[in-house]
């Protein structure tokens, strides 16, 4: 996470100044794709475990799962905490970060059951099933990602030091 925070963040500057879409919706769109592919990586380990004689795999699919999982991570965790300082109304900012975390704590719970669910459906079926939703849902965000900032109402626009200013 340390060492991929700085070129995530400066492959998102460059984007923006290249006149490209960086809205925070569309970022954590994109986040999810990267994060769901990192799945197929660990699908194609559930594939080499399942035909290799001693049921192993290479380290490097776990390698590669981690890069794509991190540099997902990183496009969506701070992207949507910032994404929440802007929209929620300052008295509630705190609130809703809150709350954002405590929707990220069920979420690890319901990891915990898709854990428990790969003893009896399989790695590779849990696998590509994380694969599929995480790239549908990622698919479907940027694909609404212009509907979905009018009902933002600019905040992608706000400049963060304002709101420290405004705080103060």
């Amino acid at each position: 996470m340390i060492l991929l925070g700085v070129p995530v963040a400066y492959f998102w500057t460059k984007w923006r100044k290249i006149g490209r879409e960086s809205s925070s919706l569309f970022k954590m769109g994109i986040g999810t794709i990267i994060t769901g592919f990192g799945f197929l990586l660990l699908a194609g380990a559930a594939i080499e475990t399942a035909s290799s004689l001693d049921g192993k795999a290479s380290i490097y699919w776990m390698f590669g799962a981690y890069l794509l999982h991190v540099v997902g991570e990183l496009s969506i965790s701070p992207v949507a905490l910032s994404f929440i300082t802007k929209l929620a109304p300052l008295k509630y900012a705190s609130l809703m970060m809150g709350a954002y975390f405590m929707v990220s704590g069920v979420g690890n719970k319901v990891a915990g059951y898709v854990g428990e669910a790969a003893q009896s459906a399989g790695e590779l079926t849990i696998f590509m099933g994380v694969l599929i939703f995480c790239v549908s849902f990622g698919l479907l965000l940027v694909l609404f990602v212009k509907k979905l900032k009018k009902l933002t109402h600019g905040a992608d626009d706000i400049d963060p030091k304002v709101i420290i200013v405004e705080a103060e």
